[in-house]
């Protein structure tokens, strides 16, 4: 019989920084409340959760238990936010113009298929720009706060693509 346990992920480090920053703040609130941040994902991955509850029961089930590890994200990034010195109101900043988070930012694509593959181009995204934070932000335990998040944004990935497989394979 085939092992399915995964090895115990490591404890999630501490959500704490080593001075305030209110720049590093500003630097987060596009992964925290922007078009491709963690607010957009969750909502996004619910949203998936409920189109899909009675057609792929096993994939609803992930993408909701996904949808809560993103909102998990959401809070690191919002605590860093505040110990930083910002404001985590749901919105992003640049060049001093600041938008708010909205509802169109969820795309309303319902085919498996083809919205399977946005996650995966979005979570790459999303990895994409957290290593971008890592190489501007230069606080040791943020740093080690993203780059938590970066591995779970890859295993989101590769269950993801775990469902993807079964879809275009014609298995429910």
């Amino acid at each position: 019989m085939e092992n399915r346990c995964r090895p115990p992920e490591p404890p999630l480090p501490p959500i704490r920084i080593e001075r305030k920053n209110p720049e590093y703040a500003r630097l987060l609130l596009p992964d925290y409340a922007g078009k491709d941040g963690e607010l957009t994902a969750s909502t996004q991955y619910f949203y998936q959760h409920l189109i899909t509850g009675q057609t792929h029961k096993q994939l609803a089930k992930d993408l909701k238990r996904i949808s809560i590890s993103e909102m998990h994200h959401m809070e690191r990034l919002g605590k860093l936010i505040v110990l930083l010195g910002g404001n985590p109101l749901l919105r992003t900043c640049s060049l001093g113009v600041c938008s708010f988070w909205e509802g169109s930012t969820v795309s309303p694509t319902r085919d498996a298929e083809s919205f399977l593959e946005e996650n995966i181009r979005g979570e790459r995204t999303a990895i994409f720009n957290y290593q971008q934070r890592l190489r501007q932000i230069q606080d040791r335990y943020i740093q080690a706060v993203l780059e938590r998040i970066i591995l779970e944004e890859e295993g989101h990935i590769a269950i993801f693509q775990k469902h993807l497989q079964r879809i275009r394979g014609g298995i429910q």
